[in-house]
C-alpha cells in the first residue's frame, strides 16, 4: 500500500514537472576524447580563494541575511559568469552549512522549508548555493530553471557539473579560510549527486548529508522519469547509452573514493523513488564501503511529506559528528 500510494504521488509530481519541456532539440557533442576516471583531480581542479562580494539585505535576530556572489573560475556562458547564492550568517556562529538545491528547482521555498529553522536553532551560517542555469543563473532564451544543466547536450552537461563542483570547492575554501567550525555539505535530489562529486576531490569538508541524492546522470537520463525527454533527443541523434555513460563517466561519484571520512557521510533515500532508481543509489552506498544510510518508505515526494522526519534525522546526525550532541 505504501509503495503504491507513494508512486501515485511521484507520478502526479511528475505530470507537473514535464508540463514544462524544452522545445528545441539540445543534442550536442564536439568532445572527440572524452576524461578518464584517472583524470578526477585534474578535471575538477583546486580552484583559488576567491574574492566573494556578500549584498546584505536585513538582519534577523542574530542573523545577518542577503545574497553573495563570486567570479566562476569555469566558462560556462555569461549568466554563469558569478556564482551566486543566500547566505544567513549567525553572530555566534558554531559551524558552517552549505545547502544545494535540486534540478529544475524554480526557487528556494522547499529547500529553505526542510533546513533553515533547524540550523537557525543551531547557530549555523548558512550558505545556499544556487547551481548552474538555475535562478539567477538562468539565461533568457531558457524555457525554465535548470533546463540547460542537464540535457542531451553532451559537451554542456560535462561543464556545467565541473562548474557546479568547482564553484562549491571555492566557496568551501572561502569559508575555510575565512570562518571558524566545521564545514557541512548537503545536496537534495540532483544536488546530492553534485555534493557527492565534491566529496571526492574535496578535503575541507567535514560532514556530507545527501538528501534523495542521485547517483549516475547517465543512468537517471536513460532509466527514469525525469530523463525521458532527455533520452529521447539523445536516441533520435543515434547517441546510445554506452556512449552516453562514457561520456559523462567522469561525473559518476560511485566511481571514485570520497575524501571524506566514511563516518562523516550520511546518506538518505526512498525506496520507491520514481525520479532517482533506487537501485543506482545502492550501487553508490555499496561502492562507498556502506557509510551511514537510512531509506524511507516513500517515493522522491517523501522530501516533503517527512520533511520533518528528514530534517531531525539529518540534524541529529550533523549535530552528533559536530558537537557529539544528540537531539
Amino acid at each position: 500500500m505504501k509503495r503504491y500510494l507513494a508512486e501515485i504521488i511521484d507520478r502526479y509530481a511528475l505530470n507537473n514537472l514535464h508540463k514544462k519541456k524544452s522545445k528545441e532539440r539540445h543534442f550536442y557533442n564536439k568532445i572527440k576524447t572524452f576524461p578518464t576516471l584517472e583524470d578526477v583531480h585534474t578535471y575538477y581542479p583546486s580552484p583559488n580563494i576567491p574574492n566573494i562580494e556578500f549584498d546584505k539585505k536585513y538582519k534577523e535576530g542574530r542573523y545577518t541575511v542577503g545574497r553573495f556572489q563570486y567570479e566562476s573560475e569555469i566558462e560556462n556562458g555569461p549568466s554563469n559568469k558569478y556564482s551566486t547564492g543566500e547566505y544567513y550568517e549567525c553572530d555566534n556562529q558554531s559551524a558552517n552549512v552549505i545547502i544545494v538545491h535540486g534540478w529544475r528547482m524554480g526557487n528556494l521555498y522547499k529547500v529553505k522549508k526542510l533546513f533553515l529553522n533547524p540550523f537557525f536553532k543551531g547557530s549555523f551560517n548558512m550558505y545556499y548555493f544556487s547551481l548552474p542555469f538555475h535562478f539567477e543563473r538562468e539565461p533568457e532564451e531558457s524555457l525554465y530553471s535548470g533546463e540547460l544543466m542537464i540535457s542531451a547536450n553532451i559537451d554542456r552537461t560535462l561543464n556545467s557539473v565541473k562548474q557546479a563542483v568547482t564553484d562549491l570547492r571555492a566557496l568551501v575554501k572561502w569559508i575555510k579560510d575565512n570562518r571558524k567550525g566545521k564545514i557541512i555539505l548537503i545536496g537534495v535530489s540532483l544536488a546530492g549527486f553534485i555534493t557527492n562529486l565534491t566529496c571526492v576531490v574535496e578535503k575541507d569538508i567535514d560532514i556530507l548529508a545527501s538528501v534523495f541524492y542521485a547517483n549516475s546522470i547517465a543512468y537517471s537520463v536513460w532509466n527514469t522519469i525525469p530523463g525521458k525527454y532527455i533520452k529521447s533527443d539523445l536516441e533520435k541523434s543515434g547517441f546510445t547509452y554506452e556512449k552516453l555513460k562514457q561520456a559523462w563517466a567522469i561525473t559518476n561519484p560511485s566511481l571514485f573514493i570520497p575524501i571524506i571520512n566514511k563516518e562523516n557521510i550520511f546518506l538518505l533515500s526512498g525506496a520507491y523513488d520514481l525520479y532517482i532508481a533506487k537501485e543506482d543509489t545502492d550501487l553508490l552506498w555499496e561502492s562507498w564501503d556502506r557509510p551511514k544510510r537510512l531509506v524511507y518508505s516513500c517515493g522522491h515526494a517523501g522530501i516533503v511529506l517527512l520533511r520533518k522526519k528528514v530534517a531531525k534525522d539529518t540534524m541529529n546526525f550533523i549535530n552528533r559528528k559536530c558537537f557529539e550532541v544528540r537531539f
